[in-house]
């Protein structure tokens, strides 16, 4: 990397339900990164609020993207395109190694969620080419972050880490993968509460908590503060599939009472349930301000509007959906009590008394929640709780500090994880024409931007994926219309299937072999 020169680096925090854009600039000697302005969110044309909705709406063919955001929100009151309308994947990435996944884990498989991930980064990419450097190439100087879940990393011997990593660089030009950097959501954490001076409030003699609870899990951290070295001593950490998404589809079984929807018809229409449990998210968000007393921003639903919902039979409920602040809060103390509960889980899990504890932090989008502040000032006492300002952001702001130690150093870290690539696979059609498996995750179907072409009307557009792992080619069918078979075999939809050389691998009708 050259001498003395200006790093624009630009972290993005790839969230469940909303993506988040920050950018700062460094000063780099050759060794050492400076930086030189502090963490500022970096928003493009389609973001609202500060985030990008981590929502998109597929194209008709299955194979694009035809809206992300607030564009694709409004999708949901069609009955019909709501179909393509996809969101809350993240959870998803990963299911298909765990032993027992929650509900919200399951609603796409691993590959799906990989797949929507890659579409909409590969349009947020082009676009901040094309608003911040006039449609110009990255040159040297620009470098991102990627926050990930610590877990990713360290459960299930790194493959959804690797997994993730591959599928991240494919979105990016060739000449920049090397300045594409992935950044643990745990030090995200800890240089976003630097950032704001917030360690120097922790407790250096007990444990102290950093409780994130994020649209699908909760994360609690246990540290200790050096407070010499100013730095956090890791004692211990535990997880739950517990986050704000909860209150979002309690809020929608709500709305679907409201309307009269009968629970047989909703059954029948998935995409209706999602438009409900996405509008109970957008009224959540209203109601919490409203309670807590935050900013007013500006709302697509809020607690008093009418609601119309088309289904997908032709079916239409309408109503006037009233729901006060005291009713919500009402509705709520179930799951508040449930999120107590987790903590207490929690605690036992790291035998850790309360009294051990110093001070707590509050992370993430679901602290917002009035329920959960509440409970955890009552168990701990507010003397106890540090509130961040905009907690919700916290990660995208460190992992954008991240680069104030060697650049050297952290790149070689990072790739310790990372298996080598090398591959010399083959497949072969039948009537001559040859597919290097080059990439680490590669697509076949029939359309005209799969990895693997197939041009036969007999092969759904998205059909399959071939995963390639070190050297180790894996084959999975994506709920194909006309099936993939290895050998003759039709293998299960979404199933991995390890491949051999010399298998023959039929793609609906069209046939290779691989060397």
């Amino acid at each position: 990397m050259a001498q003395d020169k200006k790093i624009n680096l630009y972290a993005l925090d790839c969230g469940t339900v909303n993506w988040r854009l920050y950018r700062m600039e460094y000063h780099y000697d050759g060794e050492k990164a400076q930086h030189v302005t502090s963490p500022l969110s970096s928003p493009l044309a389609n973001f609202s609020d500060r985030k990008l909705p981590a929502v998109l709406t597929l194209t008709p063919q299955g194979t694009g993207i035809e809206a992300i955001g607030e564009t694709a929100l409004s999708y949901l009151e069609d009955s019909e395109a709501r179909s393509r309308v996809r969101d809350f994947f993240k959870p998803s990435i990963g299911s298909h190694l765990v032993k027992n996944p929650s509900p919200h884990q399951q609603r796409y498989s691993h590959f799906e969620a990989l797949l929507f991930t890659r579409l909409l980064l590969k349009i947020l990419i082009n676009q901040i080419r094309e608003e911040k450097y006039n449609s110009e190439p990255f040159d040297d100087q620009i470098h991102f972050s990627i926050a990930y879940p610590d877990n990713w990393r360290t459960d299930f011997a790194c493959k959804i880490f690797e997994d993730f990593y591959h599928v991240v660089l494919e979105c990016f030009p060739p000449d920049i993968v090397d300045r594409v950097h992935f950044v643990p959501e745990s030090e995200g954490v800890i240089l976003g509460l630097r950032d704001q001076s917030l360690l120097e409030r922790f407790s250096s003699e007990d444990i102290n908590l950093i409780i994130d609870v994020g649209a699908s899990s909760t994360i609690i951290y246990a540290r200790k503060y050096n407070a010499e070295t100013g730095a956090l001593v890791d004692i211990d950490r535990y997880e739950e599939p517990f986050g704000g998404g909860l209150y979002d589809a309690l809020l929608a079984q709500k709305l679907s009472n409201q309307l009269q929807i009968p629970a047989k018809v909703l059954t029948g229409d998935p995409s209706a349930f999602m438009a409900l449990r996405i509008w109970g998210q957008l009224i959540k968000e209203s109601l919490s301000r409203k309670i807590l007393g935050g900013d007013e921003t500006v709302d697509l639903l809020d607690s008093r509007q009418a609601l119309t919902l088309v289904m997908k039979n032709g079916q239409v409920f309408r109503k006037n959906i009233e729901l006060s602040p005291d009713d919500f809060t009402e509705l709520n103390r179930p799951l508040d009590k449930a999120f107590q509960d987790v903590l207490t889980r929690g605690l036992a899990d790291m035998e850790i008394n309360e009294e051990m504890i110093g001070r707590v932090i509050l992370l993430g989008g679901g602290v917002m929640m009035p329920g959960i502040q509440e409970g955890i000032h009552t168990r701990f006492g507010k003397n106890k709780v540090i509130f961040p300002n905009k907690p919700q952001e916290i990660i995208v702001r460190g992992i954008g500090l991240a680069f104030t130690s060697s650049l050297p150093e952290r790149e070689a870290e990072e790739k310790k994880f990372i298996p080598e690539k090398k591959s010399g696979w083959r497949l072969v059609h039948e009537k001559g024409q040859i597919v290097d498996v080059k990439k680490e995750i590669m697509i076949a179907g029939r359309s005209q931007e799969s990895d693997i072409h197939l041009d036969s009307k007999k092969c759904s557009r998205t059909h399959a994926l071939i995963r390639l792992e070190g050297n180790a080619l894996t084959l999975i069918d994506l709920r194909s219309k006309n099936g993939t078979f290895i050998n003759n075999v039709q293998i299960t939809p979404n199933s991995p299937q390890h491949l051999r050389e010399g298998d023959e691998v039929r793609f609906g009708d069209q046939k290779f072999v691989l060397k």
